[in-house]
């Protein structure tokens, strides 16, 4: 485990206690449940000389901001904010002073009117509805600089699989997709179209490039306005040279966009320097 600053959750313990007490929240967990469930998990933590004093100050911390904090916590986080001011692990008199800021105020909050419970919203297994093979194709809109020229091209991707992963709340499975892009300047008009259209490389390097994403989504409302799909590809081509790893993939405004468009230059570029290779 480390600590990097001295702030509250500047060190892993707290920061996995706290996403952790959340995400038990979220998947439905009453709040004596949670509690109970971090307390036996963290056990070590708790209990270790050094990390309980961050154990027990971000519990007690994301407790009282989610208005769930016990007076047993608050009792042992209190101590233990007497005992860090004083602690061997803070090295220096500035870095012991900058921990005392810290402890100030997280004293001066536990020992305020917490606030009222919050509702914390149950998240729910999310399902993409979409099936390995599927190929899907939207249009590229917006006009991004530089690249003003490839509005109005044509994107597509195929499901390469379909995965289940804790990908936004611990314990709780969402369907996750790797899939491929292309781009092609006309409108797809079935799957063949996949054996004509650019790869979009999303990585060059020497070991490989890296062509699949991970398409990670919470909604979908997100996807583009016009996302249709166009059939399944039973005999898909992957890329050669490809290094079989992947990274994230998101809707966000324009992002997706300009991403699938500098995946397409790299993939002209990498092409180029193929050829020049085999010409020299």
């Amino acid at each position: 485990m480390g600590t990097w600053e001295t702030g509250l959750y500047q060190n892993d313990v707290s920061l996995d206690i706290r996403d952790d007490y959340i995400s038990k929240l979220k998947s439905g967990k009453s709040d004596e449940e949670a509690l109970r469930e971090i307390l036996q998990e963290y056990s070590d933590d708790f209990e270790d000389i050094d990390c309980k004093y961050d154990a027990y100050l971000g519990l007690a911390d994301t407790l009282w901001k989610k208005g769930r904090l016990t007076e047993e916590v608050k009792r042992k986080a209190l101590e233990l904010i007497a005992e860090d001011r004083i602690s061997e692990r803070w090295q220096s008199d500035q870095i012991r002073k900058d921990r005392g800021r810290v402890l100030d105020k997280l004293e001066k909050k536990l020992n305020s009117q917490m606030p009222e419970r919050k509702k914390v919203a149950i998240h729910k297994p999310y399902v993409l509805g979409w099936e390995e093979g599927d190929v899907y194709t939207f249009q590229i809109k917006e006009k991004i600089e530089g690249y003003e020229e490839y509005v109005g091209w044509h994107a597509m991707f195929y499901v390469n699989r379909i995965y289940q992963k804790d990908w936004y709340v611990r314990g709780i499975k969402d369907e996750v997709a790797d899939v491929y892009f292309f781009l092609q300047q006309d409108k797809p008009k079935s799957v063949k179209d996949l054996l004509t259209a650019k790869n979009v490389c999303f990585n060059i390097g020497q070991r490989g490039n890296r062509y699949r994403v991970y398409i990670c989504e919470s909604s979908k409302r997100n996807r583009p306005k016009d996302f249709a799909f166009l059939g399944k590809c039973e005999k898909f081509s992957y890329p050669i040279n490809e290094k079989l790893e992947s990274d994230c993939f998101f809707w966000s405004k324009y992002i997706y966009e300009r991403d699938i468009l500098w995946g397409y230059k790299r993939q002209l570029r990498y092409e180029e320097q193929c050829r020049l290779k085999l010409d020299s």
